[in-house]
């Protein structure tokens, strides 16, 4: 599971099959057209699946594993790329590249628990002292 490039663009039923890969690969198409079919309202053939599976593998975001049979399919990109990617992407479509601003959007935008607030909270304190840490020693440079 590495890649070391953008991730790729994944239409909506390929983002899919890829959840239900991180959840469970190794896995054969058939495993993930039952795990897909059992959520989806409208379900989809094997062959969708396998033509699916194929265009990921093309796009780098998959391996496939065709010494066994049947062929076994896992995730090259892990969740955590996935999400940094497309982040950083929306982050510079619509905020011009200040995330901040896109924290304080959701802050102001979002219901928050009292869990929530404290995870915010102690997400911001581990920032100010990694910051200031880095401060320090760029400084002192």
């Amino acid at each position: 599971m590495t890649a070391k490039a953008a991730v790729p663009e994944l239409g909506p039923l390929e983002y899919q099959l890829l959840r239900i890969l991180w959840k469970s690969a190794p896995a054969t198409a058939r495993e993930v057209l039952e795990g897909y079919n059992r959520k989806a309202p409208k379900k989809l053939k094997y062959t969708t699946i396998m033509t699916l599976l194929t265009r990921m593998v093309e796009k780098r975001v998959l391996e496939v594993d065709r010494r066994r049979q049947p062929f076994q399919f896992e995730p090259r990109v892990t969740r955590e790329q996935m999400q940094r990617d497309r982040v950083n992407e929306f982050v510079n479509l619509f905020f011009e590249g200040r995330a901040v601003d896109l924290a304080v959007r959701l802050v102001e935008e979002t219901p928050l628990s009292p869990e929530a607030v404290r995870r915010l909270e102690a997400s911001l304190e581990r920032h100010k002292t990694t910051s200031g840490t880095r401060q320090k020693r760029g400084a002192g440079q």
